[in-house]
């Protein structure tokens, strides 16, 4: 539906990508102590940098860059749902991050592999794969390994694992990203953003958010109305799930790996999960 391509973009714009609003603060916790005022340039020309190696990747190799991204972001989610669990090996972290991709590809393969046409198209290899029963069979193995080592941090963490498969596998898959993803977990890291900013009063510092967040907002609206405008005329739904999926994948792999590297106890991320 296009209704869908559409809150897909504006909220991945508003509410998905702010969050990583306050990089640049992180970014002079971890480099200025090591280089002093030229931390401003390390940060801009690394982080830039990285921006424009996944743009690239997408032009040149966009399977690879496709496949690198999910992995990056399944790892990145299972990090957020698993903060205080001691169980962090990497296949649980891809298993319990990856539940969003792993449960309709599993469960809506036809829905499925009609979004990876959208987001890569002229590309049979991804469709070809998804339907073989090896496939099949390795994400029905890698949902059972969320479910069972969510239920070995506890029952309410077990719970809430089962109630988002069950979103994910009975909502159109572009559907359960945007309440995973936007309703939950860019939620939760604007909480602990908050935080961070004013530990006193959550609520001056979620304001300051907001504010440090601005342009990257404004940025992000613009360019969904640039592509609204570039793509009158055109199936709108899969132009605007392309750019969608880019624009994220271009702003979210320097946050993820910044944040991996920022030191546990000076990184907000760091703290009790939801």
């Amino acid at each position: 539906m296009p209704l869908q391509a559409i809150a897909f973009v504006c909220l991945v714009a508003l509410v998905g990508m702010p969050h990583g609003g306050l990089d640049h603060r992180f970014g002079r916790m971890f480099l200025r102590p090591k280089f002093g005022r030229h931390w401003v340039m390390l940060f801009a020309t690394g982080y830039l940098g990285i921006m424009m190696l996944v743009l690239l990747g997408w032009l040149v190799m966009p399977l690879v860059t496709l496949a690198g991204f999910v992995l990056l972001s399944a790892i990145h989610f299972g990090l957020a749902e698993s903060m205080s669990s001691r169980r962090q090996t990497l296949v649980r972290l891809i298993a319990v991050g990856g539940l969003v991709v792993w449960v309709p590809a599993l469960l809506q393969p036809q829905t499925f592999t009609e979004l990876l046409s959208w987001v890569v198209p002229n590309q049979r290899w991804p469709s070809e794969m998804l339907f073989r029963p090896e496939t099949q069979s390795l994400l029905g193995l890698l949902v059972i390994t969320a479910i069972l080592s969510r239920f070995m941090d506890g029952l309410r963490a077990g719970l809430i694992t089962l109630g988002f498969i069950g979103i994910f596998a009975f909502t159109p898959p572009l559907v359960g990203f945007l309440i995973y993803f936007c309703g939950w977990h860019s939620a939760w890291e604007l909480v602990r953003l908050a935080r961070f900013a004013n530990d006193s009063n959550p609520r001056l510092g979620f304001l300051r958010v907001a504010w440090d967040s601005l342009p990257l907002s404004m940025g992000a609206s613009l360019l969904i109305a640039l592509g609204w405008w570039l793509t009158s005329g055109h199936p709108i739904e899969p132009k605007l799930v392309q750019a969608g999926f880019i624009g994220l994948s271009v702003v979210a792999v320097p946050h993820l790996l910044l944040h991996w590297a920022v030191p546990d106890h000076q990184n907000p991320f760091a703290e009790v999960s939801p």
